[in-house]
């Protein structure tokens, strides 16, 4: 057995996989848990492996990895610098792009080959990342999420007020809590329309686009039809590593 352990910035994510799932991406479950949960999930079914991907809270990584020790369970850490892959790195210096991206991008080639991809985690920040069908990662850009900007535009307001909301449309609004959650959300939405159409300006047309991340099943109702969702394309990423 293989625990995956996902580390973002606002929240832990593990996903348990069994030998004969290793072939079925499609079939990995997940859950977010607490520092504490996933240690006792760990220690309780003493996998084989433990794989992290983190991009903060190193003190809970030191934790994990002690654990992993005492318990004579095997523990990586990922690197992106470390995780070749036969899809090109697009940053020149490896070391600077993020784990959790790197990840999700080859979890996108796995899903999606051959194919032009925009490849969108929308969490803490909204990441978007353009692939090319020769599995070349062409760079992208990193900007707020949602509620990052909901949540920066009450704080910097004096009489900007309300609270985070997933709106059920994006029209226009005739109170200041849901101008702000529309426009927000729109702001996102018009960021991936650009992407498309900056992509496109260097001879790439989309083929599918790709989205996971904590905002990602509710920004699905305004993309395209070549929009899909995928709760674990970075599981499905860190799987291509298990024997590494």
């Amino acid at each position: 057995m293989i625990i995956f352990v996902d580390v973002g910035n606002s929240r832990i994510k593990i996903c348990q996989l069994s030998d004969n799932q290793q072939m079925r991406l499609s079939s990995f479950q997940s859950q977010s848990v607490s520092e504490s949960e996933a240690l006792r999930f760990i220690s309780l079914h003493h996998p084989d492996k433990v794989l992290v991907s983190a991009v903060s809270n190193e003190e809970f990584c030191h934790s994990l990895q002690l654990l992993c020790e005492r318990e004579r369970i095997g523990f990586k850490r990922l690197m992106t610098a470390k995780c070749e892959h036969d899809v090109q790195v697009g940053y020149s210096q490896p070391t600077q792009l993020g784990i959790d991206r790197w990840m999700a991008i080859i979890g996108a080639s796995q899903l999606s080959p051959g194919e032009n991809l925009l490849v969108i985690d929308a969490g803490t920040a909204t990441t978007l990342d353009l692939v090319s069908a020769d599995k070349k990662h062409l760079g992208g850009w990193i900007t707020p999420g949602v509620a990052m900007m909901i949540s920066s535009l009450y704080s910097n307001t004096t009489q900007v007020d309300g609270v985070f909301s997933i709106p059920d449309n994006l029209g226009f609004a005739d109170n200041t809590s849901d101008n702000v959650n529309h426009g927000c959300w729109a702001m996102t939405v018009a960021a991936i329309e650009f992407a498309q159409k900056q992509a496109a300006r260097s001879n790439i047309e989309i083929d599918t686009i790709l989205i996971t991340g904590g905002n990602g099943k509710a920004l699905m109702p305004y993309l395209d039809k070549n929009a899909s969702y995928h709760q674990n394309l970075i599981f499905v990423g860190m799987s291509q590593f298990i024997d590494n």
